[in-house]
């Protein structure tokens, strides 16, 4: 008899231990797997079983128990050691595979540029291209008088606006590295020519001041250069020497020196305004950077009673290594004469309150402003706000700081995504000139602050403050530009 064939029963279902054992039985279960390990394409096994072992040993010997080998099985029975021994597995595996070199080729595509690079520039030029019809609305009347022309000073306002537009379209195609370097050079420059305006017979003077070299046609105001040089000096500086003002004082020595020559030579003018702008961008700086917060406890203290002390001593005519006229405009401010306005040295700025008032809330109209005609001595220079009051009144005033106010915000913007310490420094320093020299001259106009001669950025009439204030703005954008290309 033939034996009878036995049915073939259904095959079972697998379960997830089986599945475990078969797996653990397999070759590659043992612990071994093929993966590339050299650049000649070698192949070497990787005992991964091994592995598992010596984990499974420290494991024990942590929890106390016994040296002993306990059986895989058992231990993969927990979800944690699977997890665990297939982070171990893979880890090795990205170990032996061959490292990739990086592509030395920039990418092709690049990050549009922040909207605060187009907002710089947008508020930059519209300030720049607004100074041109409100210098001539304020300075037709003084031209005429004094030099029979009433455009003399337009024309040499668009002559000015064009030469800081080529500035500062050049520096804003400089690099960090440039930008570093030039800073070093602009400041020995920069202190050159203040050598040269009070030291030589190259040094101009006007009124009670000697702040100008003049170079055949060409009149040259060092002051206005020092603030752009110095603010990149110190950027350099404090980018290099922030930790160590942490744990000693040689940093401050440094900076007292840096600044201290730029700072001395424009107070020998005398130019007091230039000179309180040259002590507050270090400051400023030194703030920035995060020195430490102790040391400016002690600055500000002493600024206070130097500031009473000044004060007190203009008040009587006795202070020392300052000019005359500038004690009596300190006196008049705090405290003077009101009875006799006309001949106070208080007298610009009374005006210059009188004509904002007359503007109103609307304005008197474009060149309808009757203070530009004899009652402002400088309608077209430090107090062409005035001028602007009167005639655009609130709303333009208005205007103005907003545009000022964008300007410094993206300055500081700019800062904020810069790649590194020097970049932001400089765009910080930037945006604090701007924003210290447009609130001093509004507070002098306002009547908020004593009169000290700051020039308002963009719009007060002459060409070293016009191209300097174009030349820091470049620089903001050469940081912004260089932040874009790489990103």
């Amino acid at each position: 008899m033939k034996p009878q064939k036995q049915p073939a029963s259904s095959p079972q279902p697998t379960t997830a231990s089986q599945h475990r054992s078969r797996a653990l039985r397999s070759p590659a279960s043992r612990g071994y797997a093929s993966v590339e390990t050299s650049s000649h394409g070698s192949v070497e096994d990787v005992d991964f079983y091994s592995l598992r072992q010596a984990r499974i040993r420290e494991e024990e010997v942590a929890r106390g128990a016994d040296l002993r080998l306990v059986p895989l099985e058992r231990e993969l029975e927990g979800s944690d050691l699977d997890e665990k021994f297939d982070r171990l597995v893979e880890g090795e595996r990205q170990r032996s595979r061959p490292k990739r070199k990086a592509s030395k080729k920039p990418s092709v595509a690049k990050a549009p540029c922040a909207p605060c690079h187009y907002g710089l520039l947008f508020a930059t030029l519209l300030l720049t291209v607004l100074s041109i019809p409100l210098v001539y609305s304020a300075s037709t009347a003084i031209a005429l008088e004094n030099n029979g022309n009433p455009d003399f000073f337009l024309t040499r306002q668009i002559m000015f606006a064009l030469i800081g537009f080529g500035v500062m379209v050049g520096a804003s195609r400089l690099s960090s590295a440039q930008v570093r370097k030039m800073s070093w050079v602009l400041y020995g420059v920069a202190v050159l020519g203040l050598i040269l305006t009070k030291f030589s017979p190259l040094g101009f003077s006007m009124g009670n001041t000697e702040r100008w070299v003049k170079l055949g046609p060409l009149t040259l105001q060092f002051s206005e250069l020092a603030k752009i040089a110095l603010i990149g000096v110190m950027a350099d500086f404090w980018s290099r020497a922030a930790k160590d003002s942490q744990r000693s004082m040689w940093p401050w020595a440094a900076v007292a020196v840096i600044a201290g020559i730029p700072l001395v030579l424009t107070f020998l003018q005398p130019h007091l305004s230039a000179t309180l702008v040259l002590f507050a961008l270090p400051v400023a700086i030194a703030f920035y950077a995060g020195a430490p917060r102790k040391h400016f406890i002690t600055i500000f203290a002493s600024l206070a009673v130097l500031g009473i002390v000044t004060i007190s001593l203009c008040k009587t005519g006795n202070m020392p290594l300052m000019a005359k006229y500038q004690q009596a405009r300190i006196a008049a401010h705090f405290g003077g004469d009101g009875k006799s306005e006309a001949k106070t040295s208080d007298y610009q700025k009374l005006q210059g309150e009188r004509a904002i008032m007359r503007g109103g809330v609307r304005g008197v109209g474009p060149g309808a402003s009757l203070y530009k005609m004899g009652h402002l001595p400088a309608p077209h220079t430090d107090f062409i706000y005035a001028v602007i009051g009167e005639e655009w009144g609130l709303f333009g005033t208005l205007g103005l700081i907003g545009l000022y106010g964008a300007i410094v915000f993206f300055c500081f913007q700019t800062g904020h995504a810069a790649e590194n310490s020097f970049d932001a420094l400089v765009c910080a320093g930037v945006g604090t000139l701007m924003g210290v020299q447009a609130a001093g001259n509004i507070g002098v106009v306002s009547g908020v602050l004593p009169v000290t001669g700051m020039p308002l950025p963009f719009l007060t009439y002459g060409g070293s403050g016009l191209i300097c204030a174009l030349l820091g703005i470049g620089l903001v954008l050469a940081i912004s530009r260089s932040h874009c290309d790489e990103a």
